[in-house]
């Protein structure tokens, strides 16, 4: 064999590794668009099934704040009151947030979750405290409660 034929034969060799590789680069870019596209349809699904649960629960507008105060006692600040829900649906995972604010300044923030699950009519005590004994919340003239979460 000539090397003029070694040299054609190992450039063949060459650009079959090449158009070979650019296949196999092809095949796996598609692969990969497929299974990108099948895992984002799953989490839409996902996502779905996450509100529909949400709307088959109570809504954070069916949860009723009543007789909300503040009570300070040796240097910590706590805010007390109910929850009760007047929706139809279970209320579950529910997050109370108390905004604390100096003359219509927003200035702090504290929050609490209700253990468990809160039936249709049922009602629940809670506490949201409000710094502790040595680091008290920030100086302030009022305060805004609020259910945050809860589906």
């Amino acid at each position: 064999m000539s090397l003029r034929e070694h040299v054609k034969n190992g450039l063949a060799t060459i650009v079959r590794g090449f158009l070979l590789g650019v296949g196999f680069s092809i095949a796996a870019g598609i692969a990969y668009f497929i299974a990108f596209q099948v895992a984002m349809s799953s989490m839409k699904e996902t996502t779905s099934a996450y509100d529909v649960a949400a709307s088959g629960g109570a809504a954070a507008k069916d949860l009723v704040l009543s007789g909300v105060e503040e009570q300070k006692h040796d240097n910590v600040t706590s805010i007390i009151g109910s929850v009760k829900n007047t929706g139809t649906k279970p209320a579950r995972n529910v997050h109370l947030k108390a905004n604390l604010f100096d003359h219509g300044k927003f200035v702090d923030e504290y929050s609490t979750y209700l253990s468990g699950s809160l039936a249709p009519g049922q009602s629940e005590y809670f506490k949201i405290s409000c710094g502790c004994k040595d680091s008290p919340p920030a100086a302030h003239d009022s305060y805004k409660v609020e259910v945050s979460t809860g589906y």
